[in-house]
């Protein structure tokens, strides 16, 4: 029996600690799923309860400045938590199948906020008051503080969007406050 454990025991041992190492990062690949999943849930619903709440609060004051300083800093607070969960994931130190997608995504979310704060400082630049860009899949909102919109100030919007995104105009959505 001693000479089986010696002959076999490094080879046995080896193989133990594998199957343990590889069991333990499974766990943690589903906790950090779990936990990340269950955060997206809570923050989509955070996000629909406070758009009423938002309403309420541009209606209430009678302002436009309330609904984009809301818009705004609801916009940075979720984009914070998908980057500290994009880092989280990136410092786990998952297989390189799930780094390169949290790298990809992180990289698309930095991106897509580079190019809002651009289109929304062009818009501006034009004149209009106040103004928000939402890019999300490949689909751009672009909210305006003002009354109405003629064609000129359309065709200058989108003139901006398209060329700062390269995306299409059907694409892109512009609209008002009111």
């Amino acid at each position: 029996m001693k000479e089986l454990v010696r002959r076999y025991g490094k080879w046995l041992n080896k193989r133990v600690l594998t199957a343990v190492g590889l069991c333990l990062l499974l766990a943690a690949a589903v906790v950090t799923n779990i936990l990340v999943n269950r955060e997206k849930d809570q923050t989509a619903q955070t996000g629909a309860q406070r758009a009423p709440e938002v309403a309420q609060v541009s209606a209430q004051n009678g302002t436009q400045t309330d609904f984009f300083a809301a818009y705004r800093d609801e916009r940075d607070s979720v984009r914070t938590r998908e980057l500290a969960y994009l880092d989280a994931i990136v410092a786990q130190g998952a297989d390189t199948e799930t780094l390169s997608d949290a790298q990809k995504q992180k990289l698309e979310l930095v991106n897509a906020m580079e190019t809002e704060l651009t289109v929304e400082n062009l818009v501006r630049a034009k004149g209009f008051t106040d103004v928000i860009v939402s890019i999300h899949k490949g689909n751009i909102s672009v909210v305006v503080g003002a009354d109405s919109l003629n064609d000129e100030q359309v065709a200058q919007i989108l003139d901006i969007v398209l060329r700062e995104t390269g995306k299409s105009a059907e694409n892109v959505k512009i609209s008002t406050t009111l």
